[in-house]
């Protein structure tokens, strides 16, 4: 019978990177399908309606440099992923700041669902 070594850590890491991403995704589907649902009502054209749209915007833009937060740390991009457990760990402080900023912005003030609370290493 042969061994199978298993990565735990790289495992976690891994998932740790897939709950960031789909956190992300779901996070610019709901800011868009907000930004549509004024539109279409017609409100974003009123005074209430253009800040809401302007907050939505200031959300997508952070939510646009947590994606290349993730990019970054999935090594997909031209940048190799950083590789020092500290630079790592700076990464996901940042992305934990970009997204409660965006949710601060969006209206989103539920903390059930954040992905701050996801273990470091």
């Amino acid at each position: 019978m042969t061994g199978r070594v298993v990565d735990l850590q790289g495992a976690r890491l891994e998932r740790r990177l897939e709950l960031y991403r789909a956190r992300v995704a779901e996070r610019h589907r709901t800011n868009r399908a907000a930004v549509e649902s004024l539109y279409d009502g017609g409100t974003l054209f009123s005074p209430q309606g253009t800040r809401a749209g302007r907050a939505l915007l200031r959300a997508q833009q952070l939510l646009q440099r947590a994606s290349g937060l993730v990019e970054l740390l999935s090594g997909e991009g031209v940048i190799p992923a950083p590789r020092l457990p500290e630079h790592i760990d700076a990464l996901y402080r940042e992305l934990d700041t970009l997204l409660a900023r965006s949710d601060a912005l969006s209206g989103r003030h539920h903390r059930a669902a954040s992905v701050a609370r996801l273990p470091g290493r």
